[in-house]
């Protein structure tokens, strides 16, 4: 006769099938498959000129040593909506890293419960077996009222012994990651909407000097125009192109100013304030662009831009994601212990109390045995956005790639228009200054001059229209190179090699 096997070896026995039957579960978890796109670790960026390292720096804006732009940046980045949202956003990611940080803790839960009863028993029955009328009887022993308290604590912790919690936090610290990306990002467009306005309204500023200058001019001619005119000495038809030109000098003049108005709106508005707030903003002269540019561009882009960083951790956490819904394919395993107490009176006033004690320490076990093809669908859910992740990714790398490219052909072309404008202003320069020796001499009228000056302040319309341009063109350039935002520790990209995916 075999002997009965001792609790011990009982208790062995079951921890080997939990054993068991855990491993085998595991191994129908599938392995990770690569992602359906090759992140980029590097794109071809085109004349990309050599210049200084490091640019631009982190505070790009106070190269310019522009008090004013100083202070609406800084005002900007206080009261701006888009801020506020960004700054909500980051922090609700952090709180999602110490939720899921908690999840990894032991909990303990408390019960407190005490109640006053009522009872009024009457009970009805039959003797089986007793003849005629004595099979029936009744019990009425009355009513009483009772009194009952509980008092208990349940603890849980959960052992993560797969490590699928884990990855639960690290997935969180990467939204969260990319969430402070973002906020970078919001700032970064913010700084160059702000300097892009700025500047342009400091264009538009000594455009309309010049503006007025030529309509000052346009109406001394056309005062000439209508004295010859009175005389007899020109063509009424005169007068009416000098009314046209003065006319168009004017509305030039009115056009400037009102897109002038208009940067001082969209500053106040970029800023979250009101156009007073941004206090009363003096006219200066443009600062010349720089258009140098650091010599290994080609490989830092990839780093100095916050939306590819962000777009970076949005891989990690989507690859960690996965991670945790092949670990649902593992048991859960947890530690749980309960202590109770409960004190009953059933009658009041017997004397008679029930006391009751329990306490009980142990481990529990979940086994994923038939989900109905959830744990499969969470799992290629958690690959689609992966997939998703690196996709977005790549689209960020080729979009900055081009909008770098672009800037930099723009610049070029800019700079080459430079020379012939120049050229344009120093002949109309000459032109005027040969009248002016003609008029001191008495061979010509103010007209020629008048008509030489006006010309004169169209080129310095379009060497003021060039120069902005070229200013607009190398703050989006920084723009594009990711403003001053630096990161240095941004996670490695996914593999390229994997298993293949596998059916439990």
């Amino acid at each position: 006769m075999v002997p009965d096997p001792s609790p011990a070896s009982r208790l062995r026995g079951s921890h080997a099938v939990v054993f068991s039957v855990a491993l085998l579960l595991g191994a129908c978890a599938p392995p990770v498959r690569p992602p359906a796109f090759a992140p980029r670790e590097e794109v071809p960026l085109a004349g990309l000129p050599v210049g200084k390292a490091g640019w631009p720096s982190p505070e790009w804006w106070r190269s310019y040593r522009d008090p004013q732009l100083d202070r609406v940046v800084a005002l900007a980045m206080r009261g701006s909506p888009d801020m506020e949202q960004a700054e909500a956003r980051y922090r609700a990611a952090q709180r999602a890293v110490d939720s899921a940080r908690t999840e990894l803790n032991p909990q303990v839960r408390g019960l407190v419960n005490g109640g006053h009863g009522y009872s009024d028993v009457d009970v009805r029955g039959e003797v089986p077996g007793a003849p005629g009328n004595a099979q029936g009887f009744q019990l009425n022993p009355g009513s009483s009222w009772s009194n009952s308290g509980a008092a208990g604590a349940l603890a849980t912790w959960d052992l993560d012994l797969w490590g699928k919690q884990k990855d639960a936090v690290a997935a969180a610290v990467g939204q969260a990651r990319a969430a402070e990306a973002e906020r970078a990002a919001a700032a970064t467009s913010l700084q160059y909407n702000v300097a892009n306005t700025y500047f342009d309204w400091q264009a538009q500023q000594a455009r309309i000097d010049v503006a007025r200058h030529a309509a000052a001019s346009a109406a001394d001619y056309r005062e000439l125009v209508a004295l010859r005119v009175k005389h007899g000495l020109d063509d009424p038809t005169a007068l009416d192109q000098a009314d046209g030109r003065l006319a168009g000098m004017r509305r030039a003049v009115a056009q400037l100013e009102g897109a002038a108005s208009l940067d001082l709106v969209q500053l106040a508005a970029l800023a979250g304030v009101s156009p007073k707030e941004l206090g009363t903003l003096t006219a200066s002269p443009l600062p010349t662009p720089d258009t140098s540019l650091p010599p290994d561009a080609r490989l830092e882009l990839l780093a100095r831009r916050p939306d590819i960083a962000a777009a970076r951790w949005q891989i990690e956490a989507s690859s960690k994601n996965i991670d945790q819904a092949r670990k649902a394919y593992y048991p859960n395993v947890s530690l749980t212990a309960l202590g109770a107490f409960l004190r009953t009176y059933p009658d009041l006033g017997s004397g008679t109390r029930t006391d009751l004690t329990i306490g009980n320490i142990g481990a529990a076990v979940q086994l994923p045995i038939f989900s109905g093809g959830r744990l499969r669908a969470q799992y290629e859910s958690a690959q689609a956005q992966l997939d998703l992740a690196v996709a977005r990714y790549d689209a960020a790398v080729v979009q900055a790639a081009g909008q770098v490219a672009q800037g930099v052909a723009t610049l070029a072309a800019l700079d080459d228009q430079r020379v012939q404008v120049d050229r344009q202003y120093e002949a109309s320069a000459a032109q005027k200054g040969k009248a002016a020796d003609r008029r001191a001499k008495g061979l010509i009228d103010d007209r020629t001059w008048l008509d030489a000056d006006m010309q004169l302040d169209q080129q310095r319309d379009a060497r003021l229209q060039l120069a902005s341009q070229m200013l607009s063109a190398n703050l989006s350039l920084i723009h594009a190179l990711g403003g001053g935002y630096r990161a240095g520790d941004l996670p490695d990209l996914p593999a390229a090699g994997g298993g293949e995916d596998a059916n439990p």
